[in-house]
């Protein structure tokens, strides 16, 4: 008595559940054919494929398609490959060789079982459809998982740094995050630290891009609303990024840059303090930089050179510019008066209040120092009087 066409295609899938030999099939084609896989353990293969298989089986008895979203193998199988170190292209390329596998014992058994050949094709349709709804929902796993992954590393990129430039790594963690990162041993580094006016602005990428445009490479990250850099070469010629200033501490060996980020501090302070920008270093600051040390003198020098000229209202602004203008251009009047631009006589009155208001003679050389240093420090408290960038 003829079997019915259900019995028949059950007892056409039991078999084909029950033939371990395409598992031992598929082990052996993926290890031959597809690149990652040889190294891959026999029995990791060989699960995959049976899940494979029952997937094949599941579907042909349901007699349609799962959508990418019913089904779960995908995850499983792309969270276990790519920690196996297995690209996207192997495991997709893997799952189809497994696929074909399959289909192939199912049509060798099908005539076995009198499934008629418009049936098989049947199963075969299903099966490619099968395919794509794994294929999809692979893709978009590993493209989550990646994301993931990515947020990840970048966070633990930024702990790195952060640690190690304020010297809270031990010298294991240290040398570990300097191989990942591909820092250098064998010379000394320097710690950047980078600020820019305007909140809208990212820190890390305009100093990244800076230090592109230089032809050096720095590994940056984010702190507080600046970004912290660890610079790996020198620096050459770049256009100046408008807002950005860029404070470069020493040269230091890794096992010591929280010296060097102790020194870009210093100096990122000290340019805010005098209101320059752009990129700056204690050597381009000079004397400038005792403007941020020593509070107490630039108040003394603040209360001598620039309060009483201030008392004046918006005429002494315009005392404190000549004598900015005066001391820029090496105390010289014609270009001095041009540059603000005034005529020279008029120059000259301002700089004549300026002695009357406070008592200083700007032929001397006491004054001299004192006044650009009371100035550099009240230029950095009025955006309005800051100079150009490194002057």
């Amino acid at each position: 008595m003829p079997r019915d066409p259900e019995r028949r295609l059950r007892d056409l899938l039991a078999e084909l559940e029950s033939d371990d030999a395409i598992l031992d099939e598929t082990v052996a084609e993926l290890r031959a054919t597809i690149p990652g896989y040889e190294d891959i353990p026999a029995d990791s293969v060989r699960a995959s494929a049976r899940r494979n298989r029952s997937l094949s089986v599941r579907t042909i008895l349901n007699g349609w398609a799962p959508g990418p979203e019913e089904i779960d193998e995908p995850r499983a199988l792309m969270e276990e490959r790519m920690r196996q170190g297995i690209s996207i292209a192997s495991v997709l390329a893997g799952f189809r060789l497994s696929m074909s596998v399959i289909l192939r014992r199912l049509l060798d058994l099908a005539p076995r079982h009198d499934i008629p050949p418009e049936r098989a094709l049947d199963f075969s349709n299903l099966l490619w459809a099968l395919g794509d709804a794994f294929t999809t929902r692979a893709v978009v796993v590993h493209r989550d998982h990646s994301i993931a992954q990515a947020v990840a590393d970048s966070a633990r990129r930024t702990h790195w740094i952060r640690d190690a430039v304020i010297g809270g790594l031990d010298r294991t963690a240290l040398l570990a995050g300097a191989g990942t990162y591909d820092l250098p041993l064998d010379r000394p580094v320097r710690v950047v630290r980078a600020s820019v006016s305007g909140a809208a602005s990212d820190p890390v990428a305009l100093l990244e891009s800076w230090a592109l445009g230089t032809g050096a490479r720095v590994l940056a990250a984010p702190r507080g609303e600046g970004a912290v850099g660890i610079l790996m070469d020198d620096v050459g010629p770049a256009s100046p990024v408008a807002g950005l200033t860029i404070a470069v501490g020493p040269l230091r060996p890794l096992t010591e840059i929280s010296e060097s980020f102790a020194g870009a501090n210093r100096v990122l302070e000290a340019a805010h303090r005098v209101g320059w920008d752009g990129v700056v270093d204690a050597e381009r600051l000079s004397w400038r930089m005792g403007v941020y040390a020593s509070d107490e003198t630039t108040q003394l020098l603040m209360d001598r050179h620039v309060a009483p000229v201030l008392a004046e209202g918006p005429f002494g602004e315009l005392v404190l510019e000549a004598l900015g203008a005066y001391l820029d251009h090496g105390l010289n009047m014609p270009q001095a008066a041009a540059s603000i631009p005034v005529h020279v006589n008029t120059l000259r009155y301002r700089l004549k209040r300026y002695a009357e208001l406070t008592g200083g003679n700007v032929h001397a050389l006491e004054t001299l120092i004192e006044a650009s240093w009371a100035l550099a420090a009240h230029r950095g408290s009025s955006p309005a009087t800051k100079p150009a960038s490194g002057t």
